[in-house]
Parts: C-alpha cells; structure tokens; sequence
C-alpha cells in the first residue's frame, strides 16, 4: 500500500522540522516548503494527498494559499489542514472554511488530536474520491468501471459525452462561483434528461469541469440528447445579465487576452453506439467520443443551438 503524500507549508523551520519527523514516523511521506508560491511550483510535478497550511505566513497568507488551491483543478478537492500558533475566532474560522479549508489546529498541537484528524480526512478522502466534489456524480473511477459492465453484457449501447461550448469565456468573464452554477444547473439537465426519457438503470458521470458522461441504449439516445439540448437552451440564459441574452453575445478575452464577441453557451453531445459496429477496445472509447464531440462543436453547416453528433 502507497504512503499517503503531505505537503507541509510553513515558514518557520523548526516547524518543518517537527512536522516532518512527527508524520514520517506516523507513516507518512512528507514535503516541506517555506512559502505559498514554492508551494505552488511543488504542486506542478506533484498532487499531494494532504496540504497541511500554516496561517500567518509572510507575503503570502494561508488564507491565501488556500484560496488559489481550491481555484487549481489539481487541488480542488486536496484535503486541507488550517493551524496557528494563537487561538482564532469564529470569524477566521469562517473565513478558513469559506475559502475551502477542512479543519482547523492550534500549535501546540495534541498529538492524539492530531493523528486522529488526519486519518479521519484521509478516510473521508478516501470515500469521496470516486465522486465529483462539486456535483457529486460518479468521476472516472465509475465511468471506466460502467463502460466495462456494459461492454461485458449483450445489448445495444450508446456511450455520451457532452460538454458546454463557450464555457471557458463565460468562466472568464462571470467568475468561478456562477461557472460553477452552470456546471451544477448542466449536472441536473442531464439527470432529468436520463430520468425523463431514458432506462432507470441508465448512467450519469462527470468527468471533470465542464464534461459529462452518460450512458443508456441506443433506442432511447435521440430521445435523452434531445431532452437534454432542448432543457439547455432553453435554461442556460438564466445565468447570463439581460443586456448579454439582448445581445445574443458576451465580451470576453480569448487565450491571448484580446477581447472578442463569444455565442451564448450551448452544449455538444458526441454519441457512439454498437448498433452497426462493436464498440471500439475500452482504452480508445473516450477518445472517440471525444473526436465525435470535437466534430459536433466544429461543424461548419450545424444549425445554431445545442448540437449532436453520432456515430
């Protein structure tokens, strides 16, 4: 069994000292940085199991700290660990929480209190991480393990992916909480579409920011895709100001940072069935999936809204 991987952040090293002899001899595999920002270049080469975050750091606050890794797709979902040598008030605790933290400790620290904490984050960790934090739908672990349940059964399939277009600009402009608003309202499109028009023992997945996964029979595709475009249409403009629904358009910047006219968000939907052909080998599905949604996005003669394409 692999050593689970904490990442200590703290300026002070006799701290880091202390810290890392204490978990290695717990069992644990430790990594120590002074700062919040060699923090963030140890997070490029590795995504560790646990953050443990000292508060009052110099030029760069734990609060800090712990707001850009929540923003980081790597660590959104990384369990984090607050302490401070003083005693905090319930509004830096707040504070803390509000910006992703899971648990807060005081230095000195009880170390019976100390372990326990850490293995009830691990444990919790542990029973989460097959599900997407933000909408709670089955991750990758469970798509891989649902497409190997349905290529091991006879019966006509047809495999999904869905992702929003445009929704990076929308991202840009609107920010991060009404981003994820649309992921959540999209989440909920796809499980009514499901429940609505396809198999009780149809599947929905997320695989990740804004692409989805969906699974059900070829003879209720069409009917699930349709609901689901449909539903997205005519919703998604809830989440945009009425001057920008006026206009048919936002201003956002492109990957070059110039502003640029982008189309309201639509969704496409790549679809591959085994109705004339065998599914392709497990390790290729997503990547045809992924082509098929590519060409949804792309095609020059689609019509103007959500869009399928099939396979």
């Amino acid at each position: 069994m692999d050593k689970k991987q904490i990442l200590i952040v703290d300026d002070d090293p006799s701290v880091l000292v202390y810290l890392e002899f204490l978990l290695a001899m717990w069992g644990y595999d430790v990594v120590c940085v002074s700062s919040g920002m060699d923090a963030f270049k140890k997070i490029e080469t590795l995504v560790p199991d646990l953050i443990f975050l000292d508060l009052m750091m110099p030029r760069m606050s734990g609060y800090e700290v712990c707001r850009r890794l929540r923003a980081d797709p790597k660590t959104t979902s990384t369990p984090i660990i607050l302490y401070t040598a003083s005693r905090i008030g319930s509004e830096e605790r707040t504070k803390g929480i509000e910006l992703g933290a899971d648990d807060f400790i005081t230095k000195p620290f009880n170390l019976n209190e100390l372990k326990a904490r850490l293995e009830r984050l691990f444990a919790r960790r542990s029973n989460d991480m097959g599900y997407n934090p933000l909408t709670k739908l089955p991750g990758n672990f469970f798509i891989e393990k649902e497409f190997k349940n349905r290529l091991s059964h006879k019966g006509q399939y047809a495999f999904c992916y869905l992702d929003i277009d445009n929704f990076k600009s929308y991202n840009d402009l609107y920010g991060f909480k009404k981003g994820d608003d649309v992921i959540l309202f999209t989440a909920d499109v796809v499980n009514k579409a499901v429940k609505e028009a396809g198999n009780c023992d149809d599947f929905v997945g997320h695989i990740g920011g804004d692409d989805f996964i969906f699974v059900t029979t070829v003879n209720k595709s069409d009917a699930v895709c349709e609901y689901a475009t449909k539903r997205f249409d005519k919703m998604i403009f809830q989440y945009y100001d009425k001057e920008d629904v006026e206009r048919g358009f936002i201003i956002s910047r492109d990957r070059e940072d110039k502003l640029k006219n982008f189309p309201l968000m639509t969704i496409s939907i790549g679809v591959l069935t085994n109705e004339s052909i065998e599914f392709p080998p497990l390790a290729n599905i997503i990547e045809k999936l992924t082509e098929l949604k590519s060409k949804a996005k792309k095609k020059p003669d689609r019509p103007k809204g959500s869009f399928v394409m099939k396979f």
